[in-house]
């Protein structure tokens, strides 16, 4: 799937609108699937990454802290977008 152009519009009400041109409708729909479908993972995400955080702070069982720092390190590292 190719975009074409993006355009950003101010309605004057607060709020952006984003324009985005693909090639044909079915293209336009699955990228707009494919937005939310990104949304969502990036909120289960975050809370997996807040959740982790949350066990490492709040334990005292040193296996439990490591696996949560391992797990949290691989998590922080898919949300910069380097999985290495």
């Amino acid at each position: 799937m190719k975009i074409t152009e993006i355009e950003i519009d101010d309605s004057q009400t607060g709020y952006y609108w984003i324009q985005i041109y693909v090639k044909n409708k079915k293209q336009a729909i699955s990228l707009r699937h494919q937005i939310f479908d990104d949304q969502a993972i990036r909120t289960r995400l975050e809370n997996e990454i807040q959740q982790s955080q949350n066990v490492v702070a709040n334990s005292s069982n040193k296996m439990e802290m490591a696996v949560h720092n391992f797990l949290l390190d691989k998590l922080l590292k898919i949300q910069e977008g380097n999985p290495e």
